[in-house]
């Protein structure tokens, strides 16, 4: 290894996480790309290192020009400690970064000591740049989209045939913060509730991740059979269509390039890209998605195929009005399937290929360094860190959806003010809430269980339609208030 490389410190280390099956060896191929323009020397490791390779960077550490880790995992900050605090490597860091900032940078461990001023963080999104700069205010950041449509099947041009019943598809995977339940409480509004909603069917393609949300500490047991029980109980039987995980080139030929609707409600906390959502996109299909970290950064490029349903502040985090994921179906079905243009998708696609990105990362390394002083972490940082050891070092950072620190990134990711509360409208329950013994049950599967004491009967109660069976209750206006504010509660559209 000679004293002016490039080291790429990459790793497998994360390949459970089906994305970053694609993202990681693009990273990577983006790095041997910088290499083969001479312009740079670029050498790249596979992490955890041989102990002849580790030996290796004895010899070079000092001389070495930049370090660049592709994911933070136990295994690149272990290398990335090794160079800096031990060999004493001066060589600036290039860190991607992948949905950390909202974890609490978990995975940093010992990188938060060592990194500085003279570092940098490459974020696919700019609402991960917000994100980073909440953990570490003065941090060097660049926005860089990954290099992934290189790898994408797309299709040739060509109309597609007309068909009665439009297909939805959602790819990904099958858990609570991808928000599936919403998904399916606004098919049964369509088909219940709104006028003139079109014939569709939705294709559900992906395997239960089992993981909850780590960062509050939750998790809702058996996810993928609750979804199914909640279609049957919703009458979507004949609507909905469970498939399991799938190949990735399957995927392309059977879904992102045949005619659909690509539709995904997420409000994960680190859903810092969306390559599914973006494989549909350069295949000329309709996109209807939550205003909600990457997915800012496509609205520039496919304007009229992407629809943006925002994601509101609830006193529970984030939530989607199930009325407004529904009117933004119908209108995305609605839609031309032609809308997009040959010229027009091919200026998108060219903006997250592999050429443009390797472009931007010359004209990253090109930007003159900052100054070797620590990174100052922010005082949310401090906190965080400090909730983690008070709950003996899980993932767990929050005390749930209603902590205000969790807000802090929430918003950083495209959370929205309140929906106004219309003491005139018609308010439906969420399927997940119930009432027994003058108590209502919130069994919410993605923001935790939550019981509700109903006092006197009031007054002035207001009337609430429950779904799906459609009663009607009557409420005291608090209540509905605070189910309202919470997410439990949605107005109807006024008839």
């Amino acid at each position: 290894m000679s004293g002016d490389d490039i080291l790429v410190l990459t790793t497998r280390e994360k390949e459970w996480w089906l994305s970053l099956q694609e993202i990681i060896p693009a990273i990577d191929r983006v790095w041997a790309a910088v290499g083969r323009t001479g312009l740079e020397h670029v050498r790249t490791l596979c992490v955890p290192l041989t102990s002849e390779l580790e030996q290796e960077l004895h010899t070079s550490a000092a001389q070495l020009k930049r370090i660049v880790i592709t994911s933070v995992t136990p295994g690149t900050v272990e290398v990335a400690l090794l160079l800096r605090s031990q060999l004493k490597a001066a060589a600036p860091m290039t860190v991607y970064i992948h949905g950390d900032a909202t974890e609490g940078l978990e995975a940093f461990r010992g990188l938060s000591d060592i990194v500085s001023e003279r570092d940098t963080f490459v974020v696919s999104c700019q609402a991960e740049a917000v994100a980073m700069r909440a953990c570490f205010p003065n941090a060097r950041i660049e926005v860089i989209p990954f290099p992934l449509v290189d790898q994408f099947r797309v299709r040739s041009g060509g109309r597609d045939p007309e068909h009665g019943t439009t297909r939805l598809a959602y790819v990904g995977r099958i858990s609570e913060q991808k928000n599936l339940h919403t998904l399916l409480f606004a098919l049964w509004l369509m088909r219940t509730v709104l006028d003139g909603a079109p014939n569709v069917t939705l294709d559900v393609y992906g395997g239960e991740d089992d993981l909850g949300s780590p960062n509050m500490g939750l998790k809702f047991p058996g996810y993928g059979a609750y979804l199914r029980e909640l279609t049957e109980s919703l009458g979507l039987a004949d609507v909905v269509r469970w498939h399991g995980p799938k190949p990735r080139d399957w995927l392309f030929y059977n879904v992102h390039q045949e005619p659909h609707v690509f539709v995904s409600p997420t409000v994960h906390s680190d859903e810092n890209f969306g390559s599914s959502v973006l494989a549909s996109l350069v295949n000329g299909r309709q996109v209807v998605t939550t205003a909600w970290g990457g997915h800012f950064g496509f609205r520039e490029w496919f304007p009229r195929q992407l629809t943006l349903v925002p994601v509101h502040r609830s006193t529970m985090g984030p939530v989607v009005h199930p009325v407004s994921l529904a009117n933004a179906i119908m209108e995305a079905v609605e839609s031309k399937p032609t809308a997009a243009d040959d010229a027009t998708l091919d200026r998108a696609r060219v903006e997250f290929s592999e050429r443009e990105v390797v472009a931007r990362t010359i004209e990253m390394l090109g930007r003159p360094d900052g100054d070797p002083v620590p990174l100052k972490r922010s005082t949310t940082q401090d906190y965080l860190d400090a909730r983690r050891a008070r709950f003996g070092g899980t993932r767990k950072i929050y005390a749930g959806y209603e902590d205000p620190i969790a807000r802090i990134f929430f918003e950083a990711y495209g959370m929205e003010e309140p929906l106004a509360f219309d003491e005139r409208s018609t308010y439906i329950l969420a399927p997940w809430v119930s009432y027994s013994a003058g108590l209502l049950l919130i069994a919410d599967p993605h923001r935790g269980l939550r019981p509700v004491r109903l006092g006197p009967a009031d007054s002035n109660p207001l009337k609430v339609i429950t779904c799906p069976s459609m009663d009607t209750w009557r409420l005291p206006e608090d209540v509905v208030r605070s189910l309202a504010a919470q997410g439990s509660a949605f107005a109807l559209p006024s008839t």
